[in-house]
C-alpha cells in the first residue's frame, strides 16, 4: 500500500506519514475527514510534489507521495 506524506490535513490537521490506496484515502483516515464530506485533492501537483487538499470547499492542508527510496548526494 503506497505512502502519503501529510501536512496540516484535513479538520484534524495531521501532519507525517499515512497508508492509503489513494491520497484521499490517506487524507481520509489521517486528518479524520468524516464520509459524509466532500474531499478533493488537486490534480496538479507544485514543483515539490505537494497537491492541495479541499474538504467542503475550504482549504485543508496539502499531500504528497512519500518516496520511501531518498538518496543522499555527499
Amino acid at each position: 500500500m503506497p505512502q502519503y506524506e501529510l501536512d496540516a490535513a484535513g479538520p484534524a490537521r495531521f501532519s507525517g506519514l499515512q497508508r492509503g490506496r489513494t491520497p484521499e484515502e490517506a487524507v481520509r483516515l489521517a486528518g479524520r475527514v468524516p464520509d459524509a464530506s466532500t474531499l478533493v485533492v488537486a490534480p496538479e501537483a507544485d514543483r515539490e510534489g505537494w497537491q492541495a487538499v479541499t474538504v467542503d470547499g475550504a482549504p485543508a492542508g496539502r499531500v504528497r507521495p512519500h518516496q520511501r527510496m531518498r538518496f543522499r548526494r555527499d
